[in-house]
């Protein structure tokens, strides 16, 4: 598994719910992690589009909002209860 060194924390962390785990992401990083070791469908267009989104976040100077939308995105599509002030 590749670690990365650097990270993008995001203004506002998200909750995931389902019925068997609770999930707290809080950044770019954690995000990735989180698609690559506890996501329930791996191959869905959302979750590839998060990946993608979150391992080019890392690497550049994206706005860490884009790989946020892109994790709810994914959660949504995976059947999480997305939990955040914002969801968007």
């Amino acid at each position: 598994m590749t670690i990365f060194a650097t990270d993008r924390l995001w203004d506002e962390a998200v909750v995931l719910e389902s019925d068997r785990q609770v999930l707290r992401v809080q950044s770019t990083r954690d995000a990735l992690l989180c698609l690559k070791n506890h996501w329930p469908i791996e191959d869905g267009p959302a979750a590839l589009m998060a990946r993608s989104v979150c391992e080019q976040g890392l690497t550049s100077d994206d706005d860490p909002a884009f790989a946020r939308r892109a994790f709810i995105e994914a959660a949504k599509e995976a059947g999480f209860r997305v939990n955040s002030w914002t969801t968007t």
